[in-house]
């Protein structure tokens, strides 16, 4: 009997919805989602999803919202909220979710905290801890700084089985265009020399290459 009073009980617990972190926003936030047609049901769900699909997902997750011209701040929210509150979002392996919250920021116009973001990407990898380094210098303005983490990253030639990954992921997604030397290039170099030729211009231009440097 107790054992079936046991069983009920973990039952029910794990049939009761999780609570929303919704209202644990600040207004502001919530007013930018909503603003960007996320209310609180669209909010849950997206903090439901595993970190794949919340931000891998070209079509799904957060990357809808920061495609839509002046809900970059508001994708930032969704980004900060999902490793705030979302109980899949595990912060030993937090991926690039951290510096996708950076890039909205700095899209949206907030340097210091994209700053902050930026900074806290870094990984194990000298190449992406190089990519950060020049971002990072390209916010902060300083040139030399940039140009040198671009010289070094331009020596870390990929591998031939990275080229073939690359490839391969080229023939699997025929509708993602990569940028010119996406196969043979040290990842994110195009990035790199983008910030380089758009110097003056906003991070969001900057990154697109939107300029006319």
């Amino acid at each position: 009997m107790i054992a079936l009073i046991l069983a009920s009980t973990a039952l029910l617990i794990q049939s009761e919805p999780a609570l929303s972190a919704y209202p644990l926003l600040d207004p502001e936030a919530q007013a930018r989602l909503e603003f960007c047609e996320v209310d609180a049901a669209r909010f849950d769900a997206l903090m439901a999803l595993n970190p794949q699909s919340f931000d891998q997902d070209f079509s799904g997750g957060w990357r809808p919202v920061g495609n839509t011209s002046g809900c970059e701040r508001a994708a930032a929210d969704l980004l900060i909220a999902y490793m705030d509150h979302s109980p899949h979002f595990n912060p030993e392996r937090p991926g690039v979710i951290g510096w996708h919250a950076g890039q909205m920021l700095a899209m949206a116009g907030e340097a210091e905290l994209a700053i902050a973001y930026f900074d806290a990407a870094r990984s194990v990898s000298p190449e992406w801890n190089l990519y950060v380094d020049a971002t990072l210098a390209f916010m902060r303005r300083d040139r030399p700084a940039a140009e040198a983490a671009r010289a070094e990253l331009a020596t870390l030639r990929p591998s031939e089985e990275e080229m073939a990954a690359r490839r391969q992921f080229l023939a699997d997604n025929p509708r993602i265009r990569m940028p010119e030397g996406f196969v043979e290039q040290p990842e994110n170099l195009a990035v790199v020399d983008r910030l380089l030729r758009c110097w003056d211009a906003p991070y969001a231009d900057a990154y697109s290459g939107a300029c006319r440097g």
